[in-house]
């Protein structure tokens, strides 16, 4: 009992602490497009996966690219489907940067009127958008498998692929991109304690 005493001070010394301490709060800043620490951990592993991919298609481009320069004018081989390499990289480049784009919302959009409106009605048009783009790419998707069927009897000159290694790129990038609008639906409905959406700054989704 005659230890109670000198506990007091230090309790009361820890209650201003504790209660100078924020509570967290769904309607706190974004976070930073950089700052992914606190997403789940799935989230964080697809991520690292379509930036590695990302890079192994640009990578894929300026390979062939250059390379058929220097085939061209020094080694002088007999192979000749470096633009056929090149376009197929371009391809899955194009298809995976359309669904990073959108997902981190830094597809051209216009801007003039949604900087005009008020918030509420920013969230109502940035979620109907992200509607709109999820039903057209479902649709795409559903479409896309029979050029699947048809590219697969579609040889690319010079190369032992066909067509329709080109047309998945399609149906990855719209895959990828219906998985990240599904994660956004969530993450949203959530009011964002699944941490699964990759929110940045100016997000008309959590203003």
């Amino acid at each position: 009992m005659s230890a109670l005493p000198h506990l007091r001070p230090l309790q009361t010394a820890a209650r201003p602490m504790a209660a100078s301490a924020p509570a967290p709060s769904l309607d706190a800043e974004p976070r930073a497009p950089s700052d992914r620490r606190h997403l789940a951990w799935p989230v964080r592993w697809l991520d690292t996966l379509v930036k590695a991919a990302l890079v192994l298609c640009l990578l894929m481009v300026l390979l062939f690219t250059v390379g058929q320069v220097a085939d061209r004018y020094v080694l002088k081989s007999s192979f000749d489907a470096h633009d056929q390499f090149a376009r197929l990289g371009l391809v899955w480049l194009t298809f995976l940067g359309i669904a990073v784009g959108i997902r981190d919302r830094t597809n051209v959009r216009v801007e003039v009127l949604n900087h005009l409106a008020p918030p509420r009605v920013r969230r109502a048009i940035a979620i109907v958008l992200d509607l709109v783009i999820l039903a057209v790419s479902v649709v795409l998707v559903i479409v896309g498998f029979r050029l699947l069927e048809v590219g697969a009897f579609q040889a690319i000159m010079g190369t032992p692929l066909n067509y329709d290694v080109m047309y998945a790129a399609a149906l990855g990038g719209l895959g990828l991109l219906i998985l990240f609008l599904v994660l956004r639906f969530a993450d949203l409905l959530s009011g964002g304690l699944l941490n699964i959406d990759f929110r940045v700054d100016h997000d008309d989704h959590h203003d």
